[in-house]
């Protein structure tokens, strides 16, 4: 009786991890696949394609997939809305994608899109997770992934009183930060250069501003 009760017991988990790991799978299958080195940024067509609503990410997946707990949970799809981005496999599978706050208060939170760093474990277990760059109308940010790190390079705008005249030149910050997924999944800032003073112009082929050089 007691063998049949340890069968049933070990037989149960075995469905139960074929289970949780075919529903990771499917989560992770929409996420698209990219070989490193790898830039993202607002104006790459990948990125604008998972803004889109049909790469939204559903409320199931949110909870049990990005968020690391219930309590402190962002899946209020009023206010919030996750989008499906990239993914790169090495040792562990980590991926980008998108989280969009709806309204706010500033420039520097209205609509505020955020790129989210998590790392998984096989079985799709979240060892480490990190809000890594921000875009908006304030906020312009690009990231170069490699095989050995991230490298994010953050652009703020700091002129606000002529921020509607697209012909009028912006001052802004730039901050660079570079991050390494450890041997054991989690993400290191390791360096974080200087804050450097540039200028966005208005760049009308691409309908967005760059840095001026």
């Amino acid at each position: 009786m007691k063998k049949i009760l340890v069968y049933f017991i070990i037989g149960f988990s075995l469905l139960s991890c074929k289970g949780q790991n075919e529903e990771f799978n499917d989560y992770i299958s929409n996420f698209q696949e990219f070989k490193l080195p790898f830039l993202i940024d607002r104006r790459n067509t990948q990125y604008r394609l998972s803004t889109n609503e049909d790469y939204e990410i559903p409320a199931n997946y949110i909870k049990k997939y990005i968020c690391k707990d219930s309590t402190h949970c962002d899946y209020d799809q009023s206010k919030y809305r996750y989008t499906y981005g990239f993914k790169f496999k090495s040792k562990y599978t980590f991926v980008f994608l998108l989280k969009l706050t709806y309204g706010g208060k500033t420039c520097y939170d209205f609509d505020l899109i955020e790129t989210l760093l998590i790392v998984y474990s096989k079985d799709g277990k979240i060892i480490d997770a990190k809000s890594v760059a921000k875009d908006n109308d304030c906020w312009q940010s690009s990231i170069w992934a490699t095989e050995d790190s991230i490298r994010v390079q953050q652009i703020k705008v700091t002129e606000l009183d002529d921020f509607d005249e697209i012909n009028k030149e912006l001052d802004c910050e730039i901050e660079t930060k570079i991050y390494q997924i450890g041997d054991d999944g989690y993400i290191n800032l390791i360096k974080t250069e200087p804050i450097k003073r540039g200028v966005l112009i208005f760049d009308k082929n691409i309908d967005d501003f760059i840095l001026k050089q």
